[in-house]
């Protein structure tokens, strides 16, 4: 019997763990925060940006890396990944002769979010960068032709980072 109580704890507090890593919908977010921004650029007379896989493995490990850093910063410790361009670089995209990134963090709650819940999350992101002269720069760049976006949840803190890397071919 205690076996029995022991292992449906453990079933339950595993369950609980997951469910916690899953308030977020981070590729919705990540879709609506796209948007978002491809909306600002087609407002302003800007082609709209695609995605790119190489972007996307170097904005996901910077996300990681400034999270667990619990600051904001375009540089890593990493010699082979210091700078954007060299992350990008180092996954693959070698193509890139031109890369920019913006950073963020902001404050989430400890809740399930909804689609109303991630419109605004993603409104509120967009809005930090749109508001600040040098990120807003990255997204109206006309050189600029893909993008992508990356984040880390750091739920102690109730902190969500996030990465948007720009570049150019």
């Amino acid at each position: 019997m205690k076996t029995q109580i022991t292992l449906f704890l453990i079933f339950i507090s595993t369950f609980s763990f997951s469910q916690n890593q899953n308030k977020i919908d981070l590729e919705k977010l990540k879709t609506k925060v796209y948007q978002l921004v491809n909306e600002e650029r087609s407002n302003n007379d800007r082609k709209v940006l695609g995605l790119d896989a190489y972007l996307k493995k170097a904005a996901d490990d910077h996300a990681k890396y400034i999270a667990k850093a619990l600051t904001l910063t375009h540089e890593q410790t990493d010699v082979k990944k210091q700078s954007p361009k060299e992350r990008v670089s180092f996954y693959g995209g070698n193509s890139f002769v031109l890369v920019g990134e913006n950073l963020l963090f902001t404050g989430i709650k400890d809740q399930i979010y909804s689609e109303t819940d991630l419109d605004a999350l993603a409104l509120k992101m967009f809005n930090l960068w749109k508001k600040s002269p040098n990120h807003y720069k990255n997204i109206s760049e006309t050189k600029y032709n893909f993008t992508e976006i990356g984040f880390s949840i750091d739920s102690e803190n109730k902190k969500i980072y996030a990465v948007q890397l720009f570049g150019a071919k």
